[in-house]
């Protein structure tokens, strides 16, 4: 039974051509994110017309800063990211390293931004999953139905410097 009862109630068309635009960036954004770490945000991080950024967080056991090319919605000054891990049973690293420090970088274009990380609950995690699905032509709604787990969503505000 999937994590989100929200997922399972797409029409079949629809869930039938999430399941191939999810397979899809599935091969594509492993090979795009090394091009925009590679060359430092640079090469743009934006993916199939979704904006996109380098997050940097620090290691939650090494202490090192570690990168992560995430697409985002915005909502004003603020990004919202989902921990989706492609559906996989487990929460990406990322996401476990903001759990342990919410203090993030976000890099765009080589330019470094201080953000803090909050994790969503309630009302306001499935109203911004819904958006960013529905941004996304349901990808996030694919991925909630192959795995157990509740999708996290994550709102980086900016800090200011």
């Amino acid at each position: 039974m999937p994590g989100d009862d929200w997922a399972a109630k797409r029409p079949s068309w629809l869930k039938s051509a999430q399941r191939w635009f999810g397979q899809l960036i599935g091969l594509i954004a492993p090979l795009h994110a090394r091009l925009a770490l590679a060359t430092n945000g640079w090469i743009s991080p934006n993916l199939g017309g979704r904006p996109g950024i380098i997050m940097e967080t620090t290691g939650r056991r090494s202490g090192t800063p570690r990168r992560v090319v995430l697409t985002y919605l915005p909502d004003g000054e603020r990004k919202v990211v989902i921990a989706s891990n492609y559906g996989r049973a487990g929460h990406p690293a990322w996401y476990r390293n903001i759990e342990a420090q919410p203090n993030v970088v976000v890099i765009y274009k080589r330019f470094r931004r201080p953000y803090r990380a909050r994790i969503t609950s309630g009302d306001e995690r499935l109203a911004l999953l819904r958006a960013t699905d529905d941004a996304t032509y349901g990808v996030y709604a694919a991925y909630a139905r192959k795995t157990d787990r509740e999708i996290p969503v994550v709102v980086l505000e900016p800090v200011a410097q």
